[in-house]
């Protein structure tokens, strides 16, 4: 890796000592794109990112070139209001928060805030969702519930990935990249993609990735290097156009991902307490103990994970005289087996081996066009079937038998369950125009959601030997609760739309969506002694009122919004430090939180070769009404209400500059950016925080004067600023904080045939 960075220093040097103004624009690359119009479908229909009333940030395929985009965590600061992290237990599961609403979460049946959906088909559960991505057309970040047109839990935004496409013309892209920085060893990624037409009406297209990372961190406790992981993932598109009338495209995809489990880092606990003992018997824990702000652990248990999944979507358009017919199906498969350190220390104390199965089957109809001359309408059916399967065991106190002479046995605790979802919604919008300048734009989702559980609780089945005691997906596990239940919610919104001018457009509008009740299917809590721990939360409110402006002018564009959001019964993930479990995951109704913020952001072309894009936001937020106890001390009182709403960072903020250039007859652009987000609390009870994140990145890429070559360097997070996915207390003490990747160093070649 010091070979990358002398690589970087240099080509710096280089950027530095050439002419930047004197660039001949052969290739036509320039990060002027940056400005340039993105066509959305945030209503469900193709338009102007700049005329939808949303708040929202999109990015097209050039312009995600442009910035190197690779995943999600590439997005994880620089939107205002946005957090997008890897929970880190099991590598590529979202816990995305937008305007402070999220919720922490690897357990399968725990839905998610902010909704995911790919190729137009709603993702089901938060895991696989982080991996590589490649061969993008674009992503959108809607911020503000979506509940009208995207329904399930979409109360903090959506995210909307759509897949690149075949064209008319036979196309090839690879791309090669190399990148280190970390303590470990580095990482390789191999991309691949070929389109075109096979005849007159089809066109498909094959896209092709590998990624085999060696382990960026370094285990202290062997000196090995961990964070192994292996990516492998086929794509195949087909577009049918046999008519002006019709066409359909069809996606097919398989990944599969094999590797450690998370780099777990103990550092010092809520209460002061470290990680050189167990809990109180003579078991020592030798150099189990880290800072923080260190990407410094010991884990005798590297772990493993090792996953699959497999995607299918059709859409099918009908375009009629007004308007366009449209029928989005898809399945989605997804397993999941891991082992992880969940005591994160040098000793054997708490492993969690488990795996857990996901498929679900949706299908959506809907039309888009205009019923006059002055009303346009959206309007459809949505149907959505998915079954979980979820078995979780933790291995504890294995250092304890170990000592006793008996290696390889442990106090065992096995439960899970099974857990399927049914929904039907019916939605509408309506936007008419009053004049040519005023549009009212009215929505509403009728939904009907069944939930049904077969749950078996990790504490009811206990047992001391080399095996766990029962197994969910064998059958052998007994259920210790069973239930179903029905939500019927009405999700209406009002709003209004005005241009104030050429080249700028106010909006403001009122929404109620809901989030239905679900289930925990982790559940370790004796209801004895943690009463209101119970497996079922009910049903969330959420009311926002929002307000904002959008603005374009010669060299750039500008747009702001302010909001106001309140939160009734609350759901929320509580980590209890549990004496016989190490820690249980408690999911319930907390009561009412408002948020309130406002966001800026925008982009302006300061000269012909320098662009630059920067954006602020801020969260206001607080317990309005607490209906639960969230500190542990079994009473509701003002110790509650003063604490802070878990992942709701105060401020995020961000800028960029991107300075095009050029080395004789080869194209250059430089990028340099920074990103900055507040501390957040992890847990419901403060016990642990996410850190404050100042991230800097840099990048420096030349192209051919043909475009068909782009040699590129980057770093990011410059400063090897420290993240964790989560920071959860242990009763034991210490704590179990799986650790992100700091600073990367990388080089990348891309080729276009």
């Amino acid at each position: 890796m010091k070979l990358i960075t002398k690589i970087m220093s240099i080509s710096f040097l280089l950027f530095i000592a050439f002419d930047i103004n004197s660039q001949e624009d052969e290739s036509n690359i320039s990060s002027s794109v940056l400005i340039e119009e993105v066509v959305v479908t945030a209503r469900k229909k193709e338009e102007s990112a700049q005329s939808v009333p949303v708040a929202l940030t999109a990015l097209n395929q050039e312009q995600l070139e442009i910035l190197k985009f690779r995943d999600f965590n590439d997005l994880s600061v620089g939107i205002p209001n946005v957090a997008m992290d890897d929970i880190g237990t099991t590598k590529g599961t979202q816990n995305f928060s937008i305007r402070g609403i999220g919720i922490n979460s690897s357990i399968a049946s725990v839905e998610p805030a902010v909704a995911i959906v790919v190729d137009g088909v709603y993702m089901g559960v938060s895991a696989g969702m982080v991996f590589d991505m490649f061969d993008l057309e674009s992503i959108e970040v809607l911020r503000g519930p979506q509940g009208t047109l995207f329904g399930k839990n979409s109360t903090g935004g959506a995210i909307l990935v759509n897949t690149a496409l075949p064209g008319d013309e036979i196309k090839q892209k690879a791309r090669v990249a190399f990148e280190g920085g970390g303590p470990g060893g580095n990482n390789s990624i191999v991309q691949y993609s070929y389109s075109g037409p096979i005849s007159d009406t089809l066109k498909a297209k094959i896209s092709l990735h590998r990624s085999d990372d060696e382990g960026y961190f370094k285990n202290s406790f062997d000196g090995s290097d961990h964070g192994q992981f292996e990516q492998n993932t086929v794509r195949l598109a087909f577009v049918y156009e046999p008519s002006d009338k019709f066409d359909m495209t069809l996606r097919i995809e398989n990944s599969d991902q094999d590797g450690s489990g998370p780099a777990a880092q103990c550092h010092l606990g809520a209460n002061g307490t470290g990680c050189q003992a167990d809990d109180g018997a003579a078991v020592p824990a030798p150099n189990s103990t880290f800072d923080r702000n260190s990407l410094d652990f010991s884990n005798d248990n590297a772990g493993y994970q090792i996953s699959e999944t497999d995607f299918v979507t059709a859409t099918l358009n009908w375009h009629v005289e007004n308007g366009t017919w449209t029928n989005v199906f898809g399945k989605r498969e997804y397993s999941l087996e891991v082992d992880l350190d969940v005591d994160a220390r040098s000793i054997s104390f708490f492993d969690a081996p488990g795996s857990s199965s996901m498929e679900q089957v949706s299908n959506e109809l809907r039309y888009s066009g205009s019923l006059t001359d002055n009303l346009d309408i959206t309007a459809g059916l949505f149907m959505f079937d998915a079954d979980v399967m979820v078995w979780d065991n933790r291995a504890l106190r294995g250092a304890l038998y170990a000592a006793a002479g008996l290696p390889g046995v442990f106090l065992w605790q096995s439960g899970g369950g099974l857990h399927n979802v049914e929904q039907t919604a019916l939605f509408t919008t309506l936007d008419y125009a009053v004049n040519d300048n005023l549009s009212v734009n009215i929505g509403v989702r009728l939904t009907d959601e069944e939930k049904e559980i077969h749950l078996a609780s990790i504490n009811r089945n206990v047992a001391v030997g080399p095996t766990p005691p029962c197994s969910v997906p064998a059958g052998t596990c007994t259920f210790d609760y069973v239930d179903n239940d029905a939500w019927k919610t009405t999700s209406p919104k009002i709003g209004f739309t005005y241009n104030a001018g050429e080249s700028s457009m106010m909006y403001g509008y009122w929404t109620r969506v809901f989030k239905s009740g679900g289930y925990n299917l982790r559940n370790s809590v004796d209801l004895a002694t943690f009463p209101d721990a119970s497996p079922k939360a009910d049903d969330e409110i959420v009311e926002t009122l929002e307000f904002g402006m959008k603005t374009d002018f010669e060299k750039g564009r500008l747009n702001w919004a302010l909001f106001n959001t309140m939160v009734d019964d609350s759901q929320r993930m509580t980590n209890i430090q549990d004496p016989v479990s190490g820690v249980a995951q408690v999911v319930k109704n907390a009561g009412d939180i408002a948020y309130r913020g406002f966001e800026v952001d925008g982009v302006y072309l300061i000269s012909d070769v320098v662009t630059m894009v920067a954006s602020v936001g801020y969260v206001h937020s607080k317990y309005e009404n607490l209906i639960s106890d969230l500190n542990g001390d079994f009473i509701i009182n003002a110790l509650d209400y003063a604490l802070e709403i878990p992942r709701a960072a105060p401020l995020t903020y961000s800028i960029g500059f991107n300075v095009d250039g050029n080395i004789g007859s080869w194209q250059s652009i430089s990028r340099f950016s920074f990103y900055h987000r507040d501390k957040s609390f992890y847990n419901e009870n403060n016990q642990g925080y996410i850190n404050e994140q100042d991230i800097l990145n840099l990048g420096y890429d030349v192209y051919s004067p043909d475009g068909k070559i782009n040699i590129g360097i980057y770093a990011k997070n410059l400063k090897n600023e420290v993240k964790h996915g989560g920071d959860t207390n242990l009763s034991f003490g210490g704590t179990f904080a799986p650790l992100a990747k700091g600073k990367i160093v990388g080089a990348e070649v891309v080729y276009k045939f």
